[in-house]
């Protein structure tokens, strides 16, 4: 008896811990589309266990529930490991920016497995391919199993995949811990349930999934603390420990540069078509800057406002002008591309890191005065127009 009161208590430890991820996951700051797949997997993981605990009863004969309710613990369990995994391919996808995951169509084709889980899964009833309960009451794994594990870490095999091919991309360079991070769900639940495999009383598949979903979770939270949720870009405090690790750990074969960037007439934007398209502006302009580091890796930031800052080694001198011209050719194209009602430009001020230049405040101050050189000198051509 006691090895089966640990058993319960494993998963019942599991339930909570998930729960309280569900809770606390329902209150963060992430986008509500990208947060209600995690919590869908949390929400599947918690009736799944409950559905073992009560299976455990039901093998002790604390509980009678006949053949038609072993089936149907048994195939909902089975059932729910699927779900689980589909809703962490969308909520992988989405955060990893997939379109595909985001239309209707996308999440069809991608329940096609899901669907077939569950075909198989309630002809089992009458074929006992994936499960089946002998005159005992006690379940048994059919030839088809495999079939079924497969779909189920399938999901998460192929999400991992793609999630370690993006984080390689040069574009999603500062975006690579948080891709990284969405392989964990990959790689523990399948060791958990290999150990499982040698250890059949211990519910190790429960402790594999509640430990890669709260290992994602902090990490998670971690990235968020880092990252500015509009754009999901560097925010301001990240920036500041990154330009102090900077100065203290120089390439001194390289220059250190700070670009400081402020959209051009953003209020004018804000008034005239609302506030959520001025944050789609901002958007782009983030959006614009990533595919300029993919080019030249550097670190992204938004400062606050309409303001952003790009820190970045350079071979030479820190050219502001040049990287105007660039950001403002990526953003003309982008704004095409989203049939912006507007035309949206930047104006770009730099420095480079010298001896007296102290703290992040500092390198900003000097960036400044460029930047206001260049509202001027644009504000002068825009009248002389």
């Amino acid at each position: 008896m006691q090895p089966l009161l640990l058993y319960i208590e494993v998963n019942l430890l599991c339930v909570l811990i998930l729960l309280l991820l569900a809770i606390k996951a329902t209150k963060s700051n992430e986008s509500r589309d990208t947060q209600t797949w995690f919590v869908a997997v949390l929400c599947a993981g918690i009736a799944a266990f409950s559905l073992d605990i009560v299976w455990t009863f039901v093998m002790t004969d604390a509980l009678d529930v006949g053949f038609l309710g072993s089936f149907l613990i048994n195939a909902s369990y089975y059932f729910l490991a699927t779900v689980a995994s589909y809703c962490w391919f969308v909520y992988s996808e989405r955060v990893q920016r997939s379109r595909f995951a985001r239309t209707r169509r996308g999440l069809l084709i991608c329940a096609i497995p899901l669907m077939i889980s569950f075909a198989l899964i309630v002809s089992s009833a009458a074929t006992g391919w994936v499960l089946s309960i002998d005159e005992t009451g006690a379940y048994e794994r059919g030839d088809g199993y495999y079939v079924q594990f497969a779909i189920v870490y399938g999901y998460g095999a192929v999400t991992a995949v793609h999630a370690v091919l993006n984080a390689f991309k040069k574009e999603n360079f500062a975006l690579r811990s948080q891709y990284l991070t969405l392989t964990y769900f990959a790689i523990f639940p399948l060791l958990f349930i290999s150990l499982q495999a040698a250890l059949p009383g211990v519910p190790l598949t429960c402790v594999g999934m509640t430990f890669s979903l709260l290992w994602v979770y902090l990490n998670m939270q971690e990235q968020n603390i880092s990252l500015d949720p509009l754009t999901q870009l560097n925010n301001r405090t990240h920036l500041a420990k990154y330009v102090a690790q900077k100065m203290r750990h120089r390439d001194a074969e390289r220059t250190l540069c700070l670009f400081i960037i402020d959209v051009d007439r953003f209020k004018q934007i804000n008034d005239s078509y609302g506030h959520v398209e001025g944050d789609r502006a901002l958007q782009r302009v983030a959006d614009a800057m990533r595919r300029l580091s993919a080019k030249e890796p550097a670190f992204l930031s938004r400062y606050g406002g309409d303001e952003f800052i790009i820190v970045k080694d350079a071979p030479g001198t820190c050219d502001a002008v040049a990287a105007s011209a660039l950001l403002n050719a990526e953003i003309a194209q982008l704004n095409e591309e989203a049939g912006a009602p507007y035309e949206m430009r930047v104006s770009v001020g730099g420095a480079r890191y010298e001896s007296g230049i102290r703290t992040l405040q500092d390198f900003i101050r000097v960036a400044d005065r460029e930047l206001y050189e260049a509202k001027a000198k644009r504000s002068m051509e825009d009248r002389a127009r």
